[in-house]
């Protein structure tokens, strides 16, 4: 995510008791559906609130994955940039943290950034921002890369959003609860009655 904003749930230790007491596979199959159904539906909203930028690949890492831990019966909800090294165009929202908080204006060392003309041609919004020297160039140059100001739009929009999440989540907590409780029951049974 953009700023490592975390949430955690209080006020739902009983519920998870009663989740304790069900089977693994059980835990884990309703414990995550409850968090992706609180959760998943908030992407097209996070979507709206990134921008586009030249590339788009902001925009399009935004989205919702869901972790089921092994060790315990857990599961985690991550909802915002996705990020990957040599990953798709949907993992490229590296650059998320920098939109959101801003960055400094800087001059490079040695009072110039030299930037090979093969990498400038890929991004034409580089075309005329810079210095090039001589006719056949294999390089542009920076004096100054300018700064600017971050959004500060995840933060806001994760202030505002986050305590109806939590709700949601615990809501439908309760719900999923009495649905496993019924499956691991019929589970039991089933078994009961193949071993006579």
């Amino acid at each position: 995510m953009a700023d490592g904003v975390a949430m955690s749930v209080e006020g739902v230790e009983e519920i998870l008791r009663a989740f304790q007491i069900l089977p693994r596979n059980i835990q884990k199959k309703y414990l995550g559906a409850a968090v992706r159904e609180a959760s998943e539906n908030e992407v097209p909203e996070l979507k709206s609130l990134t921008p586009k930028g030249p590339t788009g690949n902001l925009r399009r890492s935004v989205g919702f994955k869901l972790e089921k831990k092994k060790r315990n019966a857990t599961a985690v909800g991550v909802l915002g940039y996705r990020s990957k090294t040599g990953g798709s165009n949907r993992e490229k929202g590296f650059h998320a943290w920098w939109i959101e908080n801003g960055v400094a204006t800087r001059t490079p060392r040695g009072n110039v950034l030299a930037v090979p003309m093969e990498f400038a041609r890929k991004y034409p919004y580089l075309q005329g921002k810079v210095s090039t020297i001589g006719g056949e160039a294999s390089n542009i140059f920076f004096y100054e890369v300018f700064g600017f100001r971050g959004t500060g739009r995840f933060r806001q929009w994760a202030d505002a959003n986050l305590p109806q999440i939590k709700q949601r989540l615990v809501g439908k907590l309760q719900g999923k609860v009495g649905t496993a409780i019924a499956e691991a029951e019929r589970q039991a049974i089933r078994r009961a009655t193949r071993k006579k």
